[in-house]
Formats: structure tokens, sequence, C-alpha cells
């Protein structure tokens, strides 16, 4: 039935509020999804707070009396939506209390107040930073493009980004009060870390319960928002990059290093012992509370309970911790949600504990085995299934992650609304639903504008959902925030690869360069490390490659230092990079194999599928075809294992070539076909090309010229589109090829000047080599033998400073063609049969095919008939395996009047 229009009028209970008018429920100023008879529920409990509504005055306001329907289920339904909504429950209510067959009552306090216009958080809009009362957001200065196509990605850093965005935002902490108007008029809450506590009995049984201690104070100290908590993974990076052990106290020289590494105003240490049985196994835990600019104790505790007890000891420690710096209690509401945040089950807790350490230094494969079994000790615990999801999406397995997320997220209804944002949040990025998480961190970060992780987590969503521009606004943003939160070198981090994802690699390198200084300065040694590595593929994708090794080596120092293997790995997969592009094949391979090594032992199988696909490409470079074929499909099988459909549809794009190469047209077309719809449904419009180039390569091979061509040209576009210019080029070089073929010479000699132009600006060598021998190609197909020449000369010096089989080999057959055509008939006919076996030895089975071509038409006219012969023999061989061109220009020069000898 109809309800009547509700006066404009905000009811405000706990954290809630409920905007009459507007039809809407919000918990700290966040919107929540409430379907419209709940909501009416609702409204009526709290027109009527501390009264009871019957069932009947439910159903007579809210189901006409001419509606048929099974009242009592309906209504249970819906108070249950009322109650996910509000993290209620019957048995133990906090706002709706349920009288046995009579009704409902609102039993929390609730304030009355006219209702006041909020913005709503969503994915496209600017940002707005929420006014210190919480009830009067306004609009910043700071609005973030709205959508736009997605950018170019390089694969390189995928799972680096994925995994670090993922860890980021593990910490379930509670950042609090909002700012002003502005980002840089925020005022941030006084900053607490809770650095650990020091394990004085040694028992390793007992070792857990630092990491536990550590992150049930530091959920305490944050209910209520009043305080702005570190998160356990920046503490984490911290201990390592300061050497910094658990202690019960530290001096003012160990503070200064810390406040500036974490940026933090406060830390508390401490340490925990068993007093023993005959104590009745008590633990004491001793607190102390520290300013990190003055090096002042400002408080020390001591707190006893038992094992089972240790959520009330951490409760009491927090509130005498509260107590001291002038924050108000928990109240009881806030120390209910408090407790629906932590684990139940005893072994549960430690088990999650001890999987939170490893994933926090690196060690992802046993925090896996450990959460797992966190998870089947207390099955109903969201938060250990979202740590779980971190563990399997580290190690590559992206559909067990998407599981374990889908679950944590099913499981967060009880959860304050900010753990179930985050969860939901983390869900939605290994779902890879890029704009739904940016919607949620949008949210968090709006409403907690002095939360740094939160925007860093928005500017990682945005980049790696393809709106690169947007994290470069947010970007801005945080920059605005006071030091030294505005000054962190993770928001350099950000913007570098934000700029990556637009080909602005020089912005890239400017910003991974002022991350370096920074967190140099601070002492920050890891994240200086990880901020080379991105300068390292900065000035690789700015051609400056010479640059780059001592980059990757300083970064390589410190990796190994800390023991960060999955570092370790890419700092190799780098160098194996930086070998490549110059040329140097045989050490890249060998640097893939140690990064490969890495990766096995880890039990990273996304970075196994990874290099396996690296060892591919360089293989393939070197020549070896069946080695690159069987390890393009190693990395198939690892991909398909884990689930990761952008590796397989990487891995059947490259499959392709090596499959044509090899004379398997049928099978390169199928692997090609397959990759492209792959990546049309993901949305990976960069492979989506590569696949479409590998369609259009078979169907050139088979003769299908206008396919070819279509196919080709739709490559071309896109990569241009994307902004690729490289990769838009290369294949620009094979529409040229297809050019010749039909006759329109000028066309193809004016796109190969234009590739060699790019490749030339871009210094690419290898690409160069080809767009000269290209040029070569189009001259000689217009007689014009001197130019044909000199643009051979060009790629013959190019082709010779890197190695490439596939390259060497379409320069030799273009000299061989240019000198056949130039009179130099005995050195032709010398470099063709070299060629022909060479080829043929290799597997390129069409270069050896078209090798044969050529020295079949290069027979002398004085032996006509062994010449037509010849030809003869090669049109019918290309026929049967399917070299549809070769075997039609075969024909086409079968059907020519018998030649005049050309060199006499």
């Amino acid at each position: 039935m109809e309800i009547s229009a509700h006066p404009a009028r905000t009811l405000r209970f706990g954290a809630f509020e409920l905007d009459a008018r507007a039809g809407e429920l919000r918990k700290h100023g966040v919107r929540l999804h409430l379907q419209d008879q709940p909501f009416q529920i609702l409204l009526l409990l709290l027109d009527r707070p501390g009264e009871l509504v019957t069932r009947e005055e439910i159903r007579q306001k809210l189901w006409s009396a001419d509606t048929f329907v099974d009242f009592d289920r309906n209504l249970n339904k819906a108070m249950n939506k009322v109650r996910l909504a509000l993290g209620d429950s019957a048995e133990s209510p906090r706002f709706v209390e349920t009288l046995h067959r009579r009704g409902y009552r609102f039993i929390a306090p609730v304030q009355v107040q006219e209702a006041s216009v909020r913005a709503v958080a969503n994915a496209g809009g600017p940002v707005v930073l929420p006014h210190p009362d919480r009830r009067r957001p306004q609009p910043v200065p700071v609005v973030l493009p709205p959508p736009r196509a997605p950018e170019r990605v390089l694969k390189w850093w995928h799972a680096a980004v994925l995994v670090s965005l993922l860890l980021m935002v593990s910490a379930y902490v509670r950042y609090g009060t909002p700012g002003t108007h502005s980002a840089s008029a925020v005022a941030p809450r006084r900053s607490v870390a809770v650095l650990g506590f020091k394990n004085l009995s040694g028992r390793a049984d007992q070792a857990w319960l630092s990491t536990a201690l550590s992150d049930w104070l530091t959920t305490e100290l944050s209910a209520g928002e009043q305080l702005r908590t570190v998160s356990a993974e920046s503490i984490a990076r911290m201990k390592i990059e300061l050497s910094i052990p658990d202690e019960d106290s530290l001096g003012q020289v160990s503070l200064a290093r810390i406040g500036k590494d974490l940026g933090t105003d406060l830390v508390v240490v401490g340490s925990y012992a068993s007093l023993g049985k005959d104590a009745g196994g008590q633990i004491r835990v001793d607190l102390r509370l520290q300013d990190t600019r003055t090096g002042e104790a400002i408080d020390a505790l001591s707190e006893t309970g038992t094992q089972s007890g240790l959520f009330d000891l951490v409760a009491h420690a927090g509130a005498r911790l509260r107590s001291d710096l002038g924050v108000s209690a928990v109240t009881r509401q806030q120390a209910a949600e408090v407790q629906i945040a932590l684990p139940v089950n005893h072994d549960a807790a430690r088990l999650y504990s001890e999987g939170l350490a490893k994933l926090r230094v690196f060690d992802c494969l046993s925090a896996r085995y450990i959460l797992q079994k966190a998870v089947a000790a207390e099955p109903d615990f969201a938060p250990s299934h979202s740590a779980l999801a971190t563990a399997w999406s580290s190690l590559g397995y992206d559909e067990n992650a998407k599981g374990e997320a889908k679950r944590a997220f099913e499981l967060s209804s009880n959860l304050p609304h900010e753990d179930r944002l985050l969860i939901e949040g983390r869900y939605h990025e290994i779902s890879k639903d890029w704009e739904k998480a940016i919607g949620i961190y949008r949210a968090l970060f709006e409403f907690f504008p002095d939360s740094l992780d939160y925007g860093l987590a928005l500017a990682n969503a945005q980049t790696s959902g393809g709106r690169g521009s947007d994290a470069l606004a947010t970007a801005e943003a945080l920059k605005k925030l006071p030091n030294p939160l505005g000054d962190d070198a993770r928001i350099d981090i950000v913007e570098g690869r934000a700029a990556e994802s637009l080909g602005d690699f020089r912005r890239d390198l400017t910003a991974t360069a002022r991350a370096v200084n920074k967190a140099k300065q601070v002492g920050a040694s890891l994240l200086a490390a990880q901020a080379s590595a991105d300068k390292a593929w900065a000035l690789i994708n700015l051609g400056g490659v010479q640059d780059a090794p001592a980059v990757i080596e300083e970064a390589k120092k410190t990796f190994q230092a800390v023991d960060d293997q999955r570092s370790l790995a890419r700092a190799a997969n780098l160098t194996g990079i930086v070998l490549q592009s110059q040329g140097n094949a045989s050490g890249a391979k060998e640097q893939y194999e140690v990064a490969l090594s890495i990766y096995k032992k880890i039990g990273n199988r996304k970075g196994v599928a990874d290099e396996l696909d690296n060892l591919g490409d360089v293989l393939f470079a070197l020549g070896n075809l069946e080695a690159s074929r069987r390890s393009y499909e190693q990395s198939l099988v690892a991909n398909q294992e884990i689930g990761n459909q952008d590796g397989i549809a990487l891995a059947k794009g490259a499959l392709g070539p090596v499959l044509l190469a090899l004379g398997d047209h049928e099978s390169a077309k199928k692997s090609s076909q397959e990759s492209l719809e792959i990546c049309q449904r993901i949305g990976d419009r960069s492979k989506a090309a590569i696949a479409m180039a590998g369609l259009g390569d078979a169907l050139r091979v088979e003769g299908n010229i206008a396919d070819a061509q279509k196919y080709e040209a739709q490559a071309v576009s896109m990569f241009n589109e994307i902004g690729d210019r490289r990769s838009a080029a290369r294949f620009q070089l094979v529409v040229a090829e297809l050019l010749i073929d039909q006759g329109d010479n000028s066309g193809a000699r004016t796109l190969a000047r234009q590739s060699a132009d790019e490749f030339e600006r871009e210094r690419a060598l290898r690409d160069q080599a080809v767009a000269y021998a290209m040029l070569g190609r189009a001259y000689l197909a217009e007689h014009d033998l001197s130019a044909a020449g000199s643009a051979l000369n060009n790629s013959i010096s190019l082709a010779g400073k890197y190695t490439d089989r596939s390259v060497e080999l379409f320069v030799e057959l273009t000299a061989a063609l240019v000198h056949s055509s130039s009179g130099r008939r005995d050195e032709a006919e010398k470099a063709l049969n070299d060629f022909v076996a060479s080829a043929a030895k290799q597997g390129f089975a069409e270069y050896a095919m078209e090798g044969r071509l050529a020295l079949a038409n290069l027979t002398s006219a004085n032996h006509l008939n062994i010449r037509r012969m010849r030809l003869e023999s090669v049109r019918k061989e290309a026929e049967l395996k399917g070299f549809g061109r070769i075997a039609q220009n075969a024909s086409a020069v079968l059907r020519e009047p018998p030649p005049g000898d050309r060199f006499h």
C-alpha cells in the first residue's frame, strides 16, 4: 500500500541516521542499501522509540487488507533485513528488541533533527571531504574527472600492484574524524602506532600473541574514530627497514626514526609474559605509550588476565590509554562493534594472527596454509576469509582468491560498516570489478580524509581500472594533506604508476625518482627499493636502458637484505627486460630463469606463469621455436590452474605466432581467436589487439589478403586508441607488407617510413631493423635499387645489435632479394641456399618456403624449364601445406612472360 510523504526530518541513533524524506539510511554518512518495506518498518519503530509496535500495526501500515501474502513470513524477512543493515541481532539486540508474538520495540536513544542535504559518494563524481561535525559534508575543489576508456597497462607489474594494494587495505583499522572543506585544510587526528609486544617467556607457542595484542589494541584505540591508527602493514615494513625488534621500551633516537618512517605522533610498545601454573595460567601485559618527537613516556601500565579473557584485558588497557590521551571512553555500542570484529574461537584467533604475521613479512605460502586452518576453526569469521583471499591473490590463484573474498563479503554483514566496506572493496578488487571498488574506496576516503591508506587504495583502483587520469587527480588531492601525510613517498609511487598506465613515462620517472628520495630521507629503505624498481621500469620505457641496471642493483641489495623474495624475482625480471632490450637474449633468458626459480620456491603460481611467458618470448628470439612453444604451453597450463584469464589470453596470444612460424596455421588461428574472445570478455584491449594481429598474420600466410588487412588495420587502430604507438607502428609494418602484395608500393613505403621514424624516437633497435628492411622491400618493388640498398644497410646495421632470429631471417631474406635484383646473382644464390637451410633447421617453415620461392625465381632465363619446374614444385608444396600467399605468388610468377636474363 502507499505510504504518505514524510516530513523533512532526520532520525539519529548511534552511528546511524535515517532521512525520512529522502528514504535513506546512512551510517557515518555512507548510504546503506535497505529496501523500501524494511525501511518503512524501521521508520515506524523510530517514530515510537521505547514503545511496542505490534505486528498488527505493522500489517495495517504496510499491507493493505486486499493484499494476500504470507504476512508472518514476509514480516520476518523484512525484520531480518533491518537487523542486517544495522548489524543487530535478535538474541543480543542493540537497536530492535523482539517481543515474542506481540511485536517489536526500538530500544536505543533516538534524536530527531531537521534533515540535511548530504553528498552521496559515487564512482564518477567529485571527491567530497566531510565537515568536522559529520552532518554537513561540503564539496572540495578537488574534482576527479569522469570515467575514461581503459588505458594501456603494461603486464609486468599487474601482480605487484594487486598484491601491494591488497596488503595496503588489509588492516582492519578505523580512521575517523572527518576533515574540513578542502584537502589542504584537513586537520589530522593524533596518530598512534601499536608496534608490537615482546614475548618475555620466549615460548614459540605464545609468539602469536604479539600480533594479536597489537591488532586488538589498535582496534580498541580506533573505536570512536578519534585517533588515527597506523596500519599493521606499514608497521611491519618499518620494522624490517629499521631493524626494530619487539621491545618494551624505545630510546629517543629510535623513536625519532620510527616517527619519521611512519609519520606517527605516538607509539605503543610493551611486553607480555605467562605467569605460570601457580598463577592460574594468567598473562601479564605491560604497555608503554611514548611520544616520537620528544621521546617522553606518556604512560606505563600493566594488565593481568587469562588467555581466554585476552579481549577484556586489551579493552581495559585501551580504556586507560584513551583516558591518558584525553579521548572519550568507548561507548557500549562501540564496544559491541569491536567485539564483533574479533574472533570468538581461541584457536581461530591464534591462527588468524599467525597468518597475518606471515603475510606481513611476504611469506604468503605459509600464510595461506595457516589461514586455511583459521577458516576451518571459525568458518563464519569474515576477516579470516578476507586475509586468505589476500594470500591466494598474492600467490596468483585468482579464482581461489575471488571465492574467499566473496565468502568474506557474504559473512561481513554483522561487522562495523567500515570493516564491511573494506571487505567489499577488496572483493570487487579481486573480482576486477574496478568501478565498484573505486566507489567503495572513494566513499571511505571522503569520510576519512586524513586516511592516506584509503586515498592510496582509491588511486590504485583507479589505475587498475583504466582511469589513470582520475588516479593522478587523487594523487594531487593527497599531496595537499598536511605533512607528513601529504609528503609520503607512497603518493609519488601511485602517481608514477598512474602516469605509466597513461604512457606518460617522463612523469612516471619524475614521480618515482621523487619517491626514492623521500623514502631515503626518512629511512624507509624497503619503500625506496620498491620505488627504485618502478623507476627502473620508467627508464626502460623511456629507452634509458643504460641507466636502469644501476637502479635495479641498488634495489636488489635492499631486497636481499630483508629477504623479500618476491621483490628479488621482480628485480631479476627487470634485469632480463633490460638485457633483452639491449639485444642480449641469452643474458635475458638467464635472468628470467632466476625469477622463475624464485617464484617456484615461494609458491607464486602467477609469477611462475608470467616468467614462463617471458621465457617463451626470449626462446623465440633465440630461434628455438619448439622450446618457445613448450614454455608458452606451460605458462598456459599454469594460468589455467589458477584461473588467471588475463594470463590465459596472454599465453594463447603468444602461442599463435610460434605455431604460425612452425607452419601450423590452423592451430595458430585457433589460439589467436581464443585469446581474442577472452580479451573481449575481460575488456583487455591491448591483448585483444595482439590477438587480432595474430589472426591477421595467419590469414596473410594463408593468402586471405583482404581479411588479413582488415584484422591488421583494426589492431593498429586499437593500439593507437589506447596510446601504444610503438605496437601500432609494429603492426603497421604488417599492413605495409600486405600493400606490397597488392601492388600498392607507394603506400607501403609511406607506412614503413612512418614506423621507422616512430621506432627511432623510441630507440627501439629491433623494430627499427624490421622497419628499414620493409622500407627496402617497398623500394625494391618500385625498382629503386639505390634507395633499397641504403635502407637495407641501415637494417643490417641495426639487426647486428640485437638478437632476434625472426628479425635476422627477415633482414637476410630482404638482403638476398635486393642482391638478386642488383645483379649479384651468385652472392644471392649462396645466401638463399644458406637461408633456406638455416630456416628449415630451426623450424621457421614459412621463411624456408619463401626462400625456396626466391631461389626458384632466381634461376637464369637460360634455364626456363628448370625455373618453371622449380616454381611449380614450390607452388604445389606451398598449397599443400597451407602457405596460400606463397602459392599465389608462385602462380603469379608462372603466369608472367619468360623474363630476359637479368644478369647479362
